[in-house]
């Protein structure tokens, strides 16, 4: 019988990396577990293709399996052994952030290669696996030069559906500048970063309505500060807890 692994919420992950037979095996194989499994009134059957192992996904897909997730080279599949199983949904979301960097009553700003560009804050999407504040901080750097350190979370907006049918959740973070000498280090994506006047940014029209409001709506605002959590602490999972300031 296959190798799996029981879950804490009455579901059981095929173990396929030690496998080493043909389709009629795996055929074989796979009825006897999903025999055992409604047997024992699982709920669900969870199996992870990756690089050869993809070869299976129609042997699974004859079986009633679905795709849950695909990510590169890697195919997530489930199969719901009883009607009210729940099967949690994917990943849906983006997560972009921008850096509010106020010094000297000059806003820093970046503009694209694009003819249509206008200034924004500099930010960009969230990597997967990395932290809001350790991203937004790279993301300035990169664009800008100007090294800085995390201050809040000021706050965010969200659009649906986007690329991909996701929904973008945009965080506006504000930033402390640790130096005010501009050196663009990402010269593919930008073209220019300068500080340029706070009231000058939010009266010109060099800027489009949304990010002249967003930077309006940032000023003298206190937001959510960053803040140590022992009991959220994972020793695996990065995590992040932002909470308003007493």
């Amino acid at each position: 019988m296959l190798d799996h692994t029981l879950d804490s919420f009455d579901g059981i992950t095929l173990e396929l990396e030690k496998f080493r037979g043909t389709d009629d095996q795996l055929l074989t194989e796979l009825c006897a577990v999903i025999a055992l499994s409604r047997i024992n009134l699982k709920r669900l059957i969870w199996v992870t293709l990756q690089g050869s192992l993809t070869r299976f996904i129609s042997v699974f897909l004859d079986y009633g399996f679905i795709f849950h997730n695909c990510q590169g080279s890697t195919a997530v599949l489930v199969l719901k052994l009883q009607d009210s199983a729940y099967i949690p949904f994917s990943p849906t979301h983006t997560i972009g952030v921008g850096g509010f960097v106020l010094s000297e009553g000059e806003l820093l700003c970046v503009k694209g290669h694009s003819a249509s560009s206008n200034l924004k804050l500099p930010g960009g999407t969230v990597d997967r696996g990395e932290k809001i504040v350790d991203e937004v901080i790279r993301e300035v750097y990169e664009e800008t030069g100007i090294t800085c350190k995390f201050s809040s979370v000021l706050g965010f907006a969200t659009k649906s559906p986007v690329q991909f049918g996701y929904t973008d959740m945009y965080f506006v973070c504000e930033l402390l500048a640790l130096d005010r000498d501009i050196s663009v280090k990402d010269t593919v994506e930008i073209k220019q970063a300068q500080w340029i006047d706070i009231d000058c940014y939010l009266n010109g029209d060099h800027s489009s309505p949304f990010n002249q409001q967003v930077v309006q709506m940032s000023l003298k605002k206190l937001g959510l500060a960053p803040v140590n959590q022992e009991s959220y602490a994972d020793p695996i999972a990065k995590q992040e807890i932002f909470w308003a300031s007493a």
